[in-house]
């Protein structure tokens, strides 16, 4: 009986504590900012999504574009033009940030003119040899970490909408365990637009250019 008890109280404290994890509000934030597009009749932008499971985000409550949250911490960015304007707009778990218009257009300029080559493209694992085949089975050798950064993308033009993802991992080599997919992957027009992206998020994120919107 008490070893029941026992089981009850620990289930009944771990329901509590998942309970606790906040939803993760990425399909409402897309939604959102859909719909904003469709206002300013917009349809080619794309979104990616920056995350990486298991860490620890520690916010910082002296700091206005701090994100108090219980799920795991991550970040969009949204790159779309109107006219000849170019914008980027960050959002979080807590909410929008303030767009930001581009001197660069490279990212949209690039997403439009490579549209069909970024939907076939696939980055493949981290491979450090070829697959073997011994006693009918297919042996593969596919190096795997935990806690790398993920990233995700939504792509749209008129009609058209599709999602690609890879783990950062997978990009990556090393002397003494080569990864045979590392060039390859890297050369993919996906990757490209991704290597665009970071470099201009990395260099607002430097100047401090994001700021949280507040309701006042």
């Amino acid at each position: 009986m008490r070893k029941k008890l026992l089981i009850i109280i620990i289930l009944f404290t771990s329901t509590i504590i998942l309970g606790q994890e906040e939803k993760d509000t990425t399909e409402l934030l897309l939604s959102q900012f859909k719909v904003e597009m469709q206002k300013d009749s917009i349809s080619d932008f794309f979104i990616v999504k920056h995350i990486t499971y298991g860490t620890a985000y520690i916010s910082n409550p002296k700091d206005p574009n701090t994100c108090n949250t219980t799920s795991t911490y991550f970040e969009l960015y949204a790159f779309w033009n109107k006219g000849k304007q170019n914008f980027i707009q960050k959002f979080d778990n807590c909410g929008a940030f303030n767009a930001i218009q581009l001197e660069n257009s490279k990212p949209i300029i690039f997403f439009k003119n490579n549209i069909e080559k970024i939907k076939k493209d696939e980055v493949l694992s981290y491979k450090t040899r070829t697959d073997s085949i011994a006693n009918n089975k297919i042996y593969s050798y596919i190096s795997m970490q935990s806690h790398t950064p993920l990233r995700y993308y939504w792509f749209y033009q008129g009609n058209t909408a599709f999602e690609k993802g890879f783990d950062i991992h997978n990009l990556e080599t090393a002397n003494d365990k080569k990864n045979i997919n590392y060039e390859s992957n890297n050369n993919l027009t996906l990757v490209k637009l991704n290597v665009i992206c970071e470099d201009i998020i990395d260099k607002l994120k430097e100047k401090k250019k994001f700021n949280r919107v507040t309701d006042n």
